[in-house]
């Protein structure tokens, strides 16, 4: 007898509180105890709330892909630009040394949460069309609700490659029973949603709604979705829509205002994710409640414990010698490239530059003491250089810049509410240089580099200083490292730059990946997790991991 799904009760309404959107409107929802799907589905309200639902599980507190552990943690994990301290959690070290296996429970939470944003996002693109409203208000929220489908099949796509491809609402267990596609299908279906989501979002949002995904968000996505398939042509083109009218984005200023609260929805932010002071500071994790946590946990994860934080992460060796490899000119304000300064700390007197304190006047030899017990850890199995330019911490991220004690602890008076940005215009212009270096257009190549370079600090090159195709793409995997250090980047564009097994094992051995010694092949892709292997009797593993 087959078992009727109904996920539209109670839990699909309260997630609404825990969408990414404005702090005071789009995420306070009324107490939803006794909703049904027979009475739920009436007007705008009960259209609103679960589109609120359909964007919960991506960034719910803690465990949604955007939530600061699983998805951040453990995509993060996986690059050559940190070193993930051992003997904390067991499936992100598994992740993070390619020892993982299909019955990793990080991994099967995040293909679980995923899953979940796709069947909501069906079900609103289901019943709206007998919701009472206008069909230019209809037309908004399927935009939205295709762009957060669209998305959620990206992550699947990029980590899972061939995953099951449902566009319907599940409603009986018989549905549920899905063949996993190939990549290029699921692919398709990511380029499909995310060209007509872009084509009905608006470009812009007001201000009780921001946080909600524009347009742009949905092109941005869109040529990333066009690098994973190396159509380099509709890449470039893609990009470029974002640099002309009626786009109006750009680099701020201040490259650390990416990453703090100071200047949150710039001019560079495509997409972020909203946090806020509501909800139950010292909530359950994971939970889809009305009082659900809106704060940023991210700070508690990097953060030494001097700073409050739980401290599970360090600069590599290969990201410090790539920071420092450049000064930048004469008579500069700093010794080295901005971006280190807002992305690392250290001992700034080891490298010839007056000493400067974090948090509450935190010396750097305080917050390095407070974490030493957890860095001796790494000398099993990393060789952890310390003595070439010194010590270093992860700043990116934390709680640091807020010079307040404890400032990394969520159980603390003051837990972040820093917006998180998913997606900042400087990914995009160098996405576009390397589309179009690829396409042989150096010149836009090295005209964005410029733009980066520029606001880092550095002496801009000329064609001259990069006088070939080789060069460009060296110069913008240079960049791309130092720009988007630790915002889940680097394991793509390593994947994307070495094709061969055997050459990106190689890349991550030179570069002292932890783990680098057990990559394979099949490390390109997670595995299809057991649990939808045994709940989905059509599902079937990547050929990877047969």
């Amino acid at each position: 007898m087959k078992k009727t799904f109904k996920y539209i009760s109670a839990l699909t309404l309260v997630l609404a509180t825990a969408a990414g959107c404005n702090e005071k409107e789009f995420l306070k929802q009324k107490d939803p105890l006794h909703v049904t799907d027979d009475n739920f589905w009436k007007d705008e309200s009960s259209i609103s709330a679960a589109l609120g639902a359909s964007y919960s599980p991506l960034r719910s507190s803690l465990y949604g892909y955007w939530g600061s552990f699983e998805g951040i943690q453990d995509i993060n994990a996986l690059g050559d630009d940190i070193f993930t301290i051992p003997g904390e959690e067991a499936n992100t070290w598994k992740v993070a040394t390619f020892t993982n296996d299909e019955n990793n429970g990080d991994l099967s939470s995040i293909f679980s949460n995923t899953y979940k944003c796709i069947h909501r996002a069906n079900l609103l693109l289901t019943k709206i069309a007998d919701v009472p409203m206008s069909d230019g208000k209809k037309a908004l929220y399927i935009a939205e609700a295709k762009f957060l489908r669209g998305l959620s099949y990206y992550i699947l796509a990029s980590n899972w490659g061939g995953v099951p491809l449902r566009t319907k609402p599940m409603e009986t267990t018989d549905d549920y029973a899905t063949p996993c596609a190939t990549k290029e299908q699921v692919w398709e279906q990511v380029v499909k949603d995310l060209t007509e989501a872009a084509a009905g979002l608006p470009v812009k949002r007001d201000a009780k709604e921001l946080g909600r995904v524009t347009s742009g968000a949905a092109i941005a996505y869109l040529g990333k979705a066009y690098m994973f398939v190396e159509d380099y042509p509709k890449a470039e083109a893609t990009f470029e829509l974002l640099n002309k009218s009626p786009y109006t984005y750009d680099l701020v200023a201040n490259y650390e205002d990416n990453f703090t609260d100071a200047n949150e929805n710039n001019i560079e932010s495509i997409f972020e994710w909203t946090f806020a002071p509501l909800g139950d500071q010292y909530g359950a994790w994971s939970t889809e409640t009305a009082n659900s946590p809106m704060y940023n946990y991210l700070p508690q994860f990097i953060g030494p414990p001097a700073g409050g934080g739980w401290f599970k992460y360090l600069p590599s060796n290969y990201l410090v010698d790539q920071f420092v490899k450049e000064k930048r000119p004469a008579g500069a304000d700093t010794k080295y490239d901005k971006r280190m300064y807002a992305s690392l700390m250290w001992k700034r007197s080891t490298l010839g530059e007056p000493d400067v304190t974090w948090y509450e006047g935190q010396s750097f030899d305080a917050l390095w003491s407070s974490a030493l017990s957890k860095i001796e850890r790494l000398t099993t199995n990393v060789a952890l250089d310390t003595v070439t330019y010194g010590r270093f911490l992860i700043k990116k991220g934390t709680s640091a810049w807020r010079k307040v004690a404890n400032a990394d602890n969520y159980w603390g008076p003051t837990p972040s509410t820093a917006n998180y940005r998913v997606v900042r215009f400087a990914e995009i212009l160098l996405l576009q240089a390397e589309a179009a270096a690829q396409n042989g257009h150096l010149d836009v190549a090295i005209t964005n580099l410029g733009r980066i370079r520029a606001r880092a600090g550095l002496a801009v090159k000329t064609a001259a200083d990069l006088p070939g195709k080789t060069q460009v793409l060296a110069e913008i995997e240079h960049q791309k490292l130092l720009e988007l250090f630790f915002e889940q980047n680097r394991i793509y564009d390593l994947k994307r730059w070495n094709k061969d097994a055997a050459q990106l094992s190689i890349t991550l051995k030179a570069h002292q990946k932890q783990g680098a010694d057990g990559f394979q092949a099949k490390h390109y892709v997670f595995p299809i997790p057991a649990g939808e292997l045994k709940s989905n009797p059509k599902a079937t593993q990547n050929a990877l991991w047969k």
